[in-house]
């Protein structure tokens, strides 16, 4: 059917193309924020209700899954946009869909079924029980089709109602969790079905709202080649990076204590905020990057982009000089006794891995651009190793805080590496000297919430209030910033008002329900 057959926004010049993607950007990000701020304010809850060795069990097969979710999917989920967004806006994209659905679909209920079959076999392997097992086999067929089905909802530009069935999912999820391991006590069980629960609820609800779109009656195994010839060189780089991200968990598990697991998960979930900052930005960078080239030329690309990574920096270092103020009374506060030592200074070592992911994301830009991807997978699978090793060292001497140690310099290598091999392909000019003054303010107000301001008390709140606050003036100090800098964001602060009102009449033209 033709009102079916998404059609792509005509071409636009880039100040309205631009205006447009930050507020998409910023309405895609919304549900996520929301999750990720349900996430760390429930950690407290959880922990007291479940127990820190459940809520680390519960994590762990959560990890488990992601990684499973990404080796069974091959990539081909991300290869949605490429095949549908470059077509010619009359193409009909039911065949890539279907065929990538029906891809996904096959992948993940033979992996239910096999795992379900050596479900003694997984549990003995995660050292979790067998019923938690069970769980996140369900929750590994539930998290492969929702991806598939929020994707359409990406390539077909309906923000709105994204979003509305993420904060239904984030609302279901909740709920259902405390009911299960508040009320009925189901422990690490209760925080895996609650948290695969809602994602099914929403899954079934996107699937019948885009029943004319997503299917495999137009599945297409020519197609379904072309599909894994573009995806498949692109997993040894995505599981390299989830050996950053959470092979740390069963390092700890197995190096320190299962209780320790749960302090570690615990602080990942508050350092996880930091990634707030990093949503929108990681949305809309690459588009962002290759229209400005297309538009402006290389030179003006380039000095663009150096521009943005230092004010990128200026907010990311914002961020986790905030983040790590707040987060020691909250986890002082908050979190049961037993848990909070070692999580208050694991939590800036995570947060600070995030940074550190963005800056690789940035300085990829020149890969991308070149299309010289071939060492990518190289530098992932090194800086994935580097921090594996380092964490059969680190882990036995430091605990949690060890892995947080061995993230930083496994993320660190990852962007600085990758930096080196994109300047080698499409050399661009960033402003380092900026940056590391940056970087050496967000240090030392980090080093003085650790070590020096009292974590709690009147002293504590008024001397961390005073850290938040003397950031910038850090950087005006250090010259990382000038005040003509700050001069240009009022200006900003006005578009982004303007792309505000703007955006509602375009969420309207593009959130239209079959």
């Amino acid at each position: 059917m033709a009102s079916d057959t998404p059609s792509p926004a005509p071409p636009r010049r880039s100040p309205g193309r631009l205006s447009q993607l930050a507020g998409q950007s910023v309405i895609y990000g919304l549900g996520g924020t929301l999750a990720r701020l349900a996430g760390v304010f429930l950690v407290p809850v959880y922990l007291a209700a479940a127990g820190t060795e459940a809520f680390g069990e519960a994590e762990l097969v959560v990890s488990a899954v992601a990684v499973a979710a990404i080796a069974l999917r091959l990539g081909i989920v991300n290869s949605m946009s490429r095949f549908t967004l470059a077509e010619s806006p009359t193409g009909d994209w039911r065949p890539v869909i279907h065929t990538i659905y029906g891809f996904v679909l096959a992948a993940s209920t033979t992996a239910a079924v096999v795992g379900l079959l050596a479900r003694d076999q997984i549990a003995d392997a995660l050292q979790v029980s067998e019923t938690l097992t069970v769980a996140g086999v369900a929750g590994l067929w539930i998290v492969m089709n929702y991806d598939v089905v929020a994707r359409v909802y990406r390539i077909e530009r309906r923000p709105k109602a994204f979003v509305a069935f993420q904060l239904a999912n984030v609302a279901i999820t909740v709920v259902l969790t405390i009911i299960l391991v508040v009320v009925y006590d189901y422990g690490a069980v209760g925080l895996l079905v609650g948290n695969f629960a809602g994602t099914a609820v929403v899954f079934l609800a996107m699937l019948w709202a885009r029943r004319r779109t997503v299917g495999v009656t137009r599945f297409e195994r020519p197609l379904l080649g072309e599909l894994l010839r573009y995806s498949i060189p692109l997993m040894p780089t995505n599981l390299a990076i989830w050996a950053l991200n959470f092979a740390d968990r069963l390092q700890v598990q197995r190096l320190a204590s299962p209780a320790e697991l749960g302090e570690y998960a615990a602080a990942a979930k508050v350092a996880a905020g930091m990634t707030l900052f990093l949503a929108a930005f990681q949305s809309a960078w690459t588009p962002f990057a290759h229209a400005l080239r297309g538009e402006e030329g290389d030179e003006v690309a380039k000095q663009t982009y150096a521009e943005v990574f230092t004010f990128w920096s200026v907010v990311m270092g914002w961020g986790l000089v905030a983040l790590t103020v707040a987060s020691a009374p909250y986890i002082e506060l908050t979190f049961p006794e037993g848990a909070r030592e070692d999580a208050i200074p694991v939590v800036p070592l995570l947060a600070t891995g995030v940074v550190l992911y963005g800056i690789y994301l940035i300085v990829n830009i020149g890969v991308t651009i070149s299309k010289r991807t071939q060492w990518t997978p190289f530098i992932a699978g090194f800086a994935g190793a580097v921090t594996v090793g380092l964490n059969f060292l680190f882990i036995p001497a430091f605990g949690i805080v060890g892995a947080g140690i061995t993230t930083v310099i496994g993320f660190a290598l990852l962007a600085g590496l990758q930096w080196a091999n994109a300047r080698r392909m499409w050399r661009v000019d960033y402003e380092w000297s900026r940056v590391a003054r940056i970087a050496v303010v967000a240090a030392v107000i980090v080093a003085l919430s650790l070590w020096v301001v009292p974590v709690t008390g009147v002293l504590g709140l008024v001397g961390r209030a005073a850290l938040v606050a003397v950031y910038p003036l850090g950087l005006l100090a250090l010259r990382a910033v000038s005040r003509d800098d700050l001069r240009r964001i009022p200006g900003a602060l006005r578009a982004a008002r303007h792309r505000r009102g703007r955006r509602g009449e375009e969420d309207d033209a593009a959130d239209v329900t079959p």
